[in-house]
């Protein structure tokens, strides 16, 4: 929680906005926002929050995203936050219905779905089959809608349960021998150098996945969060199929959780964001999140 010091320097006294924040099991830092010499108002401490804020930012995430990349998703999600209070009901609806499509259309076709935007729309708003769409394709379109709506109204933990009832749901009538069952058996990731764990190591990093969101969910920015767990979750290839779309609709679990706006990658986009996955299997952290920023930027200008 931030405070008001006062501190004397000489005959003079200084007002400071500070906040004392944990950065290790036994460590504690203090970070300050000078205010001036007259006692502040509310107003005046109310327009620093947000610099002290960036402050913090700078020190978890310093390894990550850069404090003026945070700020532009959190000037996003107040712009965004506002938009939704201001406008109908059923405004609001038809976006949530829009974005749904888009996100289920990208996410598809980043895996190699045939079908188009339009085919998309049809499939889950207006409930037709498109002339000449394959059955695994239609289903994967269906299951993209049942996914989403089964994690935004999922409100418990980050479980390995929970996962592998996401990949279930998005696996369904696909194909799949064994969807939402975590795998018994090695895998290859076709096009890619990086080789998945053996399925023993399997369970365990996936346990591991899940500390590490529960031990960062209040120190690591949102955004940086979804995508870290997002990269770890892909990198670990738990599931027969799926892993992709998996692992993105787990990155909107993980920033709806947090109240921010959900994302997609778009198809157009699917090279610059096999890169960054191919950053993070490298431990290039900080330019994986960077380029990932780059991915969905434009999102992000309202």
């Amino acid at each position: 929680m931030a405070y008001v010091d006062r501190i004397k320097s000489g005959k003079k006294t200084f007002y400071y906005l500070g906040k004392t924040i944990r950065i290790g099991e036994n460590e504690w830092k203090k970070i300050r926002i000078k205010l001036g010499e007259k006692e502040p108002t509310k107003e005046e401490i109310g327009q620093k929050l947000k610099e002290l804020k960036l402050e913090e930012y700078n020190v978890y995430n310093k390894d990550y995203l850069d404090a003026n990349k945070l700020e532009i998703i959190d000037d996003f999600k107040e712009i965004f936050n506002h938009h939704r209070k201001t406008i109908p009901k059923t405004i609001a609806e038809k976006e949530e219905a829009d974005f749904l499509i888009r996100f289920t259309y990208n996410s598809n076709a980043i895996e190699g779905n045939r079908l188009t935007l339009r085919d998309t729309y049809l499939i889950i708003k207006e409930k037709q089959i498109p002339s000449g769409a394959p059955p695994k394709d239609y289903n994967e379109a269906i299951n993209g809608r049942d996914a989403f709506e089964f994690i935004k109204k999922y409100k418990e933990k980050l479980t390995i349960e929970f996962l592998e009832k996401v990949n279930e749901i998005l696996t369904q009538n696909t194909g799949v021998v064994y969807p939402g069952r975590v795998r018994f058996f090695p895998v290859k990731i076709e096009g890619a150098d990086h080789v998945p764990p053996e399925p023993e190591e399997v369970r365990p990093l996936l346990r591991k996945m899940i500390q590490f969101y529960y031990e960062h969910k209040r120190k690591i920015h949102p955004f940086v969060l979804a995508c870290l767990i997002h990269a770890q979750f892909v990198e670990i290839h738990p599931f027969e199929d799926g892993n992709g779309r998996t692992g993105r609709t787990l990155m909107n679990w993980i920033l709806m959780q947090a109240g921010y706006p959900k994302v997609f990658v778009p198809v157009k986009l699917r090279q610059k964001y096999y890169e960054a996955i191919d950053l993070h299997n490298q431990k290039d952290i900080k330019r994986y999140c960077e380029k990932m920023f780059e991915v969905v930027v434009e999102q992000f200008k309202l």
